[in-house]
């Protein structure tokens, strides 16, 4: 890695560590209500606009993997801008508690950075590719999904009948753990070495083939020639399309040929 990778590496593990950190601390110590109103206290103010905080600054730091920067400096300073701006709709709480809070993170996520000295840079380990796609980016590529196999960005196959061609799933309940590996697998050998990631809250990503979860919802993944596509519903089932990928499906499910096409 160059230094400026590095540096954008380092701040999404610090982005994601403190988001786990800081939504276990919620799920531990909320003290809202639940039902029949949801509800938060101070404390809960406290601590979930933490990590809904972190969350967007990681999706604005995921957008500048790969990106081209003059010096390190420079990259520095994008990334700063982005701690001191970053928001999403979660981001939007009206709460003086709140606002401290999330404030509190921006300034330690500053920090953070600034002690990123070269030699410090020198030792972090790399992390599975995943850029966050810009507006742009995303438009095309779910036009082309569109336009292939009719997924809108809603429910598709088998929820909805929206596929023009065939397709099989698989209740999630159904899988071993040998049928995802054997699934990641046969995808990484097959598909081009970055896929896309296209989900419900549009949080859309080019990663790693690594990084496929079987375990997804309202989620597709494909790659670049949209020849085939791997769908997770909320209604815990999991769809594949595409000839090469439904033959191979079926080869895995030999002697377990019930389990194709049955809801959970």
């Amino acid at each position: 890695m160059t230094l400026t990778e590095a540096m954008i590496t380092a701040c999404r593990r610090y982005c994601k560590t403190h988001y786990t950190r800081w939504i276990s601390r919620y799920t531990k110590e909320r003290t809202g209500a639940g039902y029949p109103v949801y509800a938060y206290t101070e404390q809960d103010y406290n601590l979930f606009p933490r990590y809904q905080l972190l969350a967007a600054i990681l999706g604005e730091v995921e957008k500048q993997v790969g990106q081209p920067f003059s010096s390190l400096d420079a990259c520095r300073d994008t990334l700063i801008q982005i701690g001191r701006t970053a928001q999403s709709l979660f981001t939007a709480i009206d709460h003086p508690v709140a606002i401290a809070a999330m404030q509190e993170e921006r300034t330690q996520f500053i920090q953070y950075l600034q002690s990123l000295t070269p030699e410090i840079l020198m030792q972090v380990v790399p992390l599975p590719y995943r850029r966050r796609l810009n507006e742009e980016e995303s438009r095309r590529v779910r036009q082309q999904l569109q336009t292939r196999w009719h997924y809108d960005g809603g429910y598709w196959d088998p929820i909805t009948n929206s596929s023009p061609w065939n397709t099989l799933f698989i209740a999630q309940s159904a899988l071993t753990e040998t049928d995802r590996h054997a699934i990641c697998d046969y995808i990484c050998q097959h598909a081009t070495p970055h896929l896309f990631e296209i989900t419900e809250e549009n949080i859309d990503a080019e990663i790693s083939c690594k990084e496929v979860d079987t375990l997804c919802y309202e989620t597709v993944y494909c790659d670049e020639h949209y020849n085939w596509l791997l769908y997770g519903s909320h209604e815990s089932t999991l769809t594949f399309a595409g000839d090469q990928l439904l033959a191979f499906v079926r080869r895995l499910f030999t002697g377990r040929e019930a389990l194709l096409n049955q809801w959970p």
